[in-house]
């Protein structure tokens, strides 16, 4: 007994002589709040700014004695009852926090201070990793070291973020009520204390019943606090709240951070996240796709739901990244998906194939019979199924096998070609995890979003390949250029075969490919002329396509990697067609030109046969 009591001594000791240590350090390093990562300023393709790493976009910073005392009281009453008592962190909150978690089975609540969420807001990205956890500490110390509390907390309430693009109580209170601080009701100032919580869980403006549950339970905590006594809780309960109408304002909900996250990793990587420099970020970011893109994620995902999404949006022949969705709302989860996650692209390989077939001299007309097929692979069988095992029991050509996504068709191919061949052409375009196998035909090959639109950009480019670039160039305070991108095109696909292919990818919404049922974007595809494959599989959902000036890769799916039910299949395909029809919505996009080694041939699609009453596809002269 006596040892173990030793032992929990010693480890208290050394706790807290890590802690003298770590709060010595805090005090003598200095830390200048007005210079915090002030010098990143990140433009769009128009040359308006995007992001300022001072907060000083969308914010108007006012002093603690702007702040009326009862809006200081009721944020510290919220967030942070103990806040002028600890040291940065509070160790009663953690150890409620984390048996709390435990006993729910998830994480349910945080044990963040006021302090260390200033400290995230100044200095840190939305990261969540324990690294980034002890750098907030870190942080939250030399704050807590060197500020006054009322510093701390005139800065925490000048940073919070709302949503919307607004960011600081004061901007706040003038964008929900168009109101001075001074003026607001307690029911409006419980209003505001519930939303940076979740601001598109519990924004009044998205979410009116979750706003209106989480005000009464923050009125609770101001009541039981002693903030206001009962006639004050029970008048503001009564209170019927009014807006101010936003409703014919553009706003992208915040989600443009993705992108400048994405932005920001790639500066960490290339070494100029140097705080004592001055950067100006010359981005392709473009707002109108942006806003495109998230509108039509919006139309399609609920919020409530649990489906997850996420799209890059490229421009072809230089592979600009103009848009980026890494999740449904950057408010609900700041993980990109578009980057990181790893997801089975199902069908919308098949293209990739089916250029090397036209390369090892296939034609758009070439058929195989599509039927339930068993083939011997060495000592084993394998046994691929079409969707709803549905066949049409015939010779096929190659344009009908894209436009109905025949799995059969797709095998025989790839097992014609050797399986080594579509392997070798993915590891081309960097695909290192992909492995030679007879099911790779039927994309079980994993990527992200990020490696699927540069196969895609890849086709709209006319096979010219160039890894998707996030910024064009970086100058320095004094118009310095200290980086500028290389546009360099690598001819990576043979350009007469990949027009072929493009007018090829134009089959999945032409009626006249009806077999066994509609093809595959039939009543999804855009007003304007654009070559498009979609996929799925058990878990995943994709849609991925193009014209000469955009080209757009979509996810949908579970992070969990629970199956997808049917009725999400079409989810993609309609954010898609909402992205295309929103930039062309007189279906008077562009198109490809044949070249002078392309000839147009009028043909029965599901046969691949010419005929006056076919459909028009391209076809390498022989």
């Amino acid at each position: 007994m006596k040892h173990w009591k030793k032992i929990v001594f010693l480890f208290i000791l050394f706790c807290l002589s890590m802690l003298m240590m770590i709060y010595t350090y805090a005090w003598l390093d200095p830390l200048h709040i007005e210079e915090a990562r002030k010098s990143i300023t990140i433009y769009d393709r128009n040359g308006d700014i995007l992001y300022e790493s001072n907060f000083t976009k969308n914010m108007e910073w006012i002093s603690i004695e702007e702040i009326p005392e009862i809006v200081q009281e009721a944020f510290v009453c919220v967030e942070d009852k103990r806040f002028y008592y600890h040291a940065g962190f509070d160790p009663i909150r953690i150890v409620k926090a984390f048996a709390n978690n435990i006993s729910s089975g998830g994480i349910v609540e945080g044990g963040s201070t006021i302090t260390q969420q200033y400290a995230k807001n100044l200095f840190l990205t939305n990261e969540q990793s324990v690294s980034r956890k002890i750098q907030e500490f870190f942080y939250a110390a030399r704050l807590e070291m060197q500020f006054a509390k009322s510093e701390i907390l005139e800065g925490y309430l000048n940073t919070l973020y709302y949503g919307h693009g607004i960011y600081g109580v004061n901007s706040a209170a003038h964008f929900f009520f168009q109101k001075e601080l001074k003026d607001l009701s307690i029911a409006e100032i419980a209003m505001l204390a519930g939303i940076p919580n979740g601001p598109s869980i519990y924004s009044p403006l998205l979410q009116p019943e979750n706003a209106k549950q989480r005000q009464e339970l923050i009125l609770s905590v101001f009541y039981d606090n002693d903030l206001i006594d009962q006639s004050e809780y029970e008048q503001a309960l009564k209170q019927e709240l009014t807006y101010v109408d936003h409703t014919q304002e553009s706003e992208s909900y915040g989600n443009e951070q993705y992108f400048v996250d994405a932005v920001l990793q790639q500066l960490d990587r290339k070494g100029y996240l140097d705080q004592n420099s001055t950067l100006h970020v010359y981005t392709d970011f473009d707002p109108q796709i942006q806003s495109a893109l998230m509108n039509g994620i919006h139309t399609y995902i609920d919020n409530d739901s649990e489906l997850e999404c996420a799209s890059i949006v490229m421009e072809p022949f230089t592979a600009h990244v103009l848009a980026m969705a890494g999740g449904k709302d950057y408010t609900l989860s700041q993980y990109n998906r578009a980057i990181h996650a790893q997801r089975q692209v199902a069908s919308t390989i098949k293209p990739l194939l089916y250029y090397n077939a036209l390369q090892q001299g296939f034609t758009p007309a070439t058929s195989f019979i599509s039927q339930p097929t068993v083939f011997q692979i060495g000592n084993e069988e394998y046994q691929p199924q079409n969707f709803a095992n549905r066949y049409p029991y015939r010779e096929i050509s190659m344009i009908n096998a894209i436009a109905m996504s025949d799995n059969i068709y797709a095998v025989k191919t790839h097992l014609f070609l050797g399986t080594g061949t579509l392997h070798q052409s993915l590891l081309d375009f960097g695909i290192k995890q992909s492995q030679e196998n007879p099911s790779e035909a039927l994309g079980t090959v994993n990527m992200s979003v990020y490696e699927l639109g540069k196969i895609y950009n890849t086709f709209a480019s006319e096979g010219l390949y160039h890894e998707p670039s996030l910024i064009q160039r970086i100058h320095d305070d004094n118009g310095k250029v200290l980086y500028e991108e290389d546009t360099q095109n690598k001819r990576l696909l043979d350009r007469d075969t990949t027009l072929v292919l493009n007018q090829m990818l134009t089959s999945t919404y032409d009626l006249k490919n009806f077999t066994t049922a509609y093809p595959t974007m039939a009543g999804t595809s855009p007003k304007t002329k654009i070559g498009v494959k979609s996929g799925t599989s058990d878990w995943d959902a994709w849609c991925a396509g193009f014209n000469p000036n955009l080209s757009v890769a979509i996810w949908t799916g579970f992070d969990d990697n629970r199956i997808l039910e049917k009725d999400y299949y079409e989810t993609p395909k309609l954010i898609f067609k909402y992205v295309f029809d929103s930039m062309y919505p007189d279906g008077d996009g562009p198109w490809y030109s044949p070249s002078d080694n392309i000839e147009e041939r009028y043909v029965d699609p599901i046969s691949g046969k010419d005929s006056v009453n076919g459909s028009l596809y391209w076809f390498l002269k022989e």
